[in-house]
């Protein structure tokens, strides 16, 4: 009979299926303590009738908890087996949280942990509090859990496992959570990689904003006390309304860039210059005395919703504004922080227990945030395309106003070639007009003076060498035996020259590039 009666009542949790995680919130009893008092003390309260029990909708800390909170829930072991369980309470945030075992009229203390104590005190390592706890086959346990966080809000979702099937949910859900991080810091490394580069400053306030919601992300979520503060608790206990503060002023910086608010919105962006000084103010309080800074929070959270509304209509502001220079820029940044907060909505209706968590395949603030993030990646690849582009075009004008500049300037100073003398005296007394000559060929010791309109050459003892040095620069060397007046050339080519007068001469491949460069065709 008693053990039909444990079956078929709807109080306690009957554990009857290894690959399943009961929520126990549906069966607990919650009391609330203005003090912080000892788990023996608590039992015998509660005992006593001097603890009323409060109303439980799955989160009694949506307003500003001052009040320790204690659960009391009974589990039965429906299996033929003994079976290790593991009590998971997913809410990382909490200064204290013990759970104890009731026998009777004494509550034995079995695992004592909190944000205030360092990571390595857990029960189980992982980022929530995990309790193991073990159960005999057909036995009920009666268990009382205390809850403690003040001057903040306060959840305790709790769900039971069996141990072989928390470790494979544990591991799993590790799996797909790193390779959600690893894809941030790739995301957040070549955003700023391409702002950097390109010198725009949007792509690196878009991987700031990018970092600083992941790490305020990573530290909701308990990761930043498990690897980054856990050796630290004071620090990490107000660890998290940091991370919050740097996220919303990076958000803030980001749509001010993003949509280019200081010559689109320039009244509206001072203003909101003023709400980021609040927050850069809050956020140094914040670092050199934390403890006043958190203790006066609360009273403050009325000015802080009124900023953070603030910025958010402030957004929509600038992507209205902006559309007619982007829409793609303004529509997708709407629909990216829209399907984010769609998704926040989702987590208070699932914390106020209007949607069942289970709906939930994975924290819907997880996939809010991937969907913001997408969105925005979007957005952006839009933007660095068309950065590119402009860049690309950019760079072609400006090349091509180079070669105009440089031809104007060419044009400007190049001068007709003439020569530095009019004649040239031989040693036959000849005197040739330089401006005639079409070129100048050498047989030994003699050199031959082809003169236009003339059928024979003058020729006269010297060597090549010696006169070239006597020539103006229009007189150019193609051969070893060679030099022709380019003012005669008509056709200038890497293996010959053909003069106006049709003869065609040989360069040789030593005077190639000098001709060229002479000749302007280098």
């Amino acid at each position: 009979m008693s053990l039909n009666a444990f079956q078929v009542n709807e109080q306690i949790v009957q554990f009857s299926d290894m690959d399943r995680a009961y929520k126990v919130n549906d069966f607990v009893s919650v009391y609330q303590t203005p003090d912080t008092i000892s788990a023996q003390e608590a039992w015998r309260r509660i005992q006593a009738g001097i603890l009323e029990e409060v109303p439980y909708q799955g989160n009694p800390g949506m307003t500003n908890s001052d009040v320790a909170y204690w659960l009391v829930f009974q589990v039965y072991n429906s299996l033929t087996d003994n079976a290790q369980f593991y009590l998971e309470l997913s809410y990382p945030q909490l200064d204290a949280v013990s759970l104890s075992e009731i026998h009777g009229e004494s509550a034995k203390l079995l695992f004592a942990t909190g944000d205030k104590f360092k990571f390595s005190q857990r029960s189980v390592d992982n980022r929530n509090f995990v309790f193991p706890i073990s159960i005999s086959s057909k036995e009920q346990k009666t268990f009382l859990l205390n809850a403690d966080k003040r001057n903040s809000a306060v959840r305790f979702p709790l769900r039971l496992y069996s141990q072989s099937h928390f470790l494979e949910t544990a591991n799993r859900e590790q799996i797909y959570l790193s390779v959600y991080y690893i894809f941030l810091a790739v995301l957040v490394i070549s955003s700023l990689m391409v702002g950097l580069g390109l010198s725009n400053k949007v792509f690196v306030w878009y991987a700031v904003s990018v970092f600083c919601y992941g790490l305020w992300l990573f530290t909701w979520q308990g990761f930043s006390y498990q690897y980054i503060t856990s050796n630290w608790p004071e620090f990490n206990r107000h660890f998290l309304p940091f991370c919050s503060q740097i996220a919303i002023m990076s958000l803030l910086i980001f749509v001010q860039s993003f949509f280019e608010t200081k010559n689109t919105l320039p009244a509206f962006n001072r203003i909101m210059n003023g709400v980021l000084l609040l927050f850069v103010l809050g956020t140094v309080v914040w670092v050199i005395i934390p403890n006043t800074y958190v203790a006066f929070a609360p009273r403050l959270f009325a000015l802080r919703y009124f900023c953070v509304g603030l910025i958010l209509v402030f957004s929509v502001t600038a992507a209205i504004n902006y559309r007619k220079q982007g829409m793609n820029r303004s529509v997708i940044f709407a629909i990216s922080y829209a399907l984010f907060f769609i998704t926040i909505v989702g987590k208070i209706l699932d914390e106020y227990g209007l949607i069942a968590e289970f709906n939930f395949v994975v924290d819907p603030i997880l996939i809010g945030n991937l969907m913001q993030v997408i969105g925005l990646s979007v957005a952006m690849m839009i933007m660095l395309i068309k950065v590119l582009r402009e860049k690309e075009l950019l760079k072609t004008t400006n090349m091509e106003l180079a070669r105009s500049l440089e031809q104007t300037k060419r044009e400007a100073s190049e001068e007709p070639l003439a020569p530095q003398f009019e004649y040239l005296t031989l040693k036959s007394k000849a005197v040739i007009n330089l401006a005639d000559i079409e070129y100048i060929s050498s047989d030994g010791g003699y050199c031959e003076f082809h003169i236009k309109n003339k059928e024979h050459p003058e020729i006269d003892r010297r060597s090549l060498t010696s006169l070239e040095a006597d020539l103006p620069e229009y007189f150019v060397r193609i051969h070893r035996s060679t030099i022709i007046n380019l003012n005669h050339a008509r056709q200038v080519k890497s293996s010959a020259v053909v003069l106006t007068s049709g003869v065609k001469l040989v360069v040789s491949r030593t005077y190639k590039e000098a001709l060229l460069e002479a000749a302007g065709k280098s």
